[in-house]
């Protein structure tokens, strides 16, 4: 992978552009007055482009760019405010103060609901396996500045963490979290969304594990939550109790742990 700036004012961006190069263990690039499309086919490999408020991803065969934003989740925050259907409220039961352990956090959009409906004094980590991705919505999270301040600074709050879900669980104490939430729909959502498809070469095309579930249950305290295509067949395979949601093309399934008072 290839680091390099946006033409305009690049030798005062050389330095951010050679953190994330380090950081990515990236090779960092002058950019000089070339194109993107130049430099694509000069080094045949991903591409990251500093700009001084974004930072751009280039896939080594594709002219569409990533680049963070908060995608539907201000709308839906919105959506709670005026009292509406919020389907990952209703399915987790998240209140002020809870925690929420995101297991496939992709663009953070749930992970931002969940710190919405927990509060300043709640918790919310999201695990990423795909370095790049954990790393630029990282960068994201904290730099992005169009919004309502308090949402600003609650996109601030969620810790983001590089790890395979399961791993990471396996980590994790008894009863640790209040909700563990899982979106394998997130990889189909980037085959279908234009925004995003250019994170299509970084996505991982796993699956949750009957593993994965067991450990989930294990570390939350009041709910596993899961958000699947409405054909599938993981909430019958897990007992999951489903949301149904008409004719949406994905449910929000969830177990109930019974665990609300252990550490209270």
């Amino acid at each position: 992978m290839i680091v390099t700036t946006v033409r305009k004012n690049a030798k005062r961006l050389e330095q951010k552009a050679n953190e994330l190069a380090e950081i990515l263990k990236g090779k960092f690039v002058e950019r000089g007055g070339e194109s993107v499309r130049t430099l694509q086919q000069r080094f045949l490999q991903d591409m990251i482009v500093v700009g001084s408020e974004k930072i751009q991803f280039f896939p080594k065969d594709s002219a569409e760019p990533f680049f963070y934003h908060p995608n539907s989740a201000f709308v839906r925050i919105k959506q709670i405010e005026k009292n509406q259907l919020e389907p990952l409220k209703a399915a987790s039961e998240l209140q002020t103060g809870m925690s929420f352990l995101d297991c496939t956090l992709g663009l953070a959009s749930d992970s931002l609901v969940a710190q919405y409906l927990v509060g300043e004094s709640g918790r919310v980590i999201g695990v990423e396996e795909n370095f790049v991705i954990a790393t630029l919505v990282r960068i994201g999270l904290n730099s992005w500045t169009d919004g309502r301040a308090d949402l600003l600074d609650l996109m601030k709050k969620i810790t983001v963490g590089h790890a395979h879900h399961l791993d990471y669980l396996k980590e994790q104490p008894d009863n640790s979290f209040d909700v563990v939430y899982f979106d394998p729909m997130f990889e189909q959502a980037i085959l279908e969304s234009k925004g995003i498809s250019g994170l299509r070469s970084l996505a991982h095309y796993g699956t949750i594990s009957e593993e994965a579930i067991q450990e989930a249950k294990r570390v939350a305290k009041h709910r596993v939550v899961l958000k699947d295509h409405w054909q599938s067949s993981r909430f019958s395979q897990f007992q999951f109790s489903v949301l149904k949601r008409g004719h949406a093309t994905f449910h929000y399934g969830f177990l109930d742990m019974n665990k609300k008072d252990l550490n209270d």
